[in-house]
């Protein structure tokens, strides 16, 4: 069975989301995700070799370097990674989880 991650939540524009003079709290693995894949290499220095940097991929035409990044990154954040692939139109559709 897939582990839950229970983390802070972030609104639309990545901002800490605010619930009544509280932080919001929700399961957060497509979150971290999302962190994972939109991130640069360096940009949290407590792990300067995470991340993916989605936007340094834009020129490539058959997005298998960008793929092999995302399953390398979510595997090394303790995911099992049973698929993850491009759609057409751009969206990233992955099928991972903490275990």
């Amino acid at each position: 069975m897939a582990r839950q991650q229970i983390d802070i939540t972030l609104d639309d524009t990545q901002d800490l989301e605010i619930i009544v003079s509280d932080f919001g709290v929700v399961e957060s693995t497509a979150e971290h995700q999302r962190q994972l894949i939109m991130n640069n290499k360096g940009d949290f220095k407590e792990s300067p070799d995470s991340c993916v940097g989605v936007f340094g991929y834009l020129d490539d035409e058959n997005f298998r370097e960008l793929i092999r990044a995302i399953s390398i990154e979510f595997a090394k954040d303790g995911m099992d990674v049973a698929n993850v692939s491009v759609l057409p139109d751009g969206t990233i559709r992955s099928d991972a989880y903490y275990k």
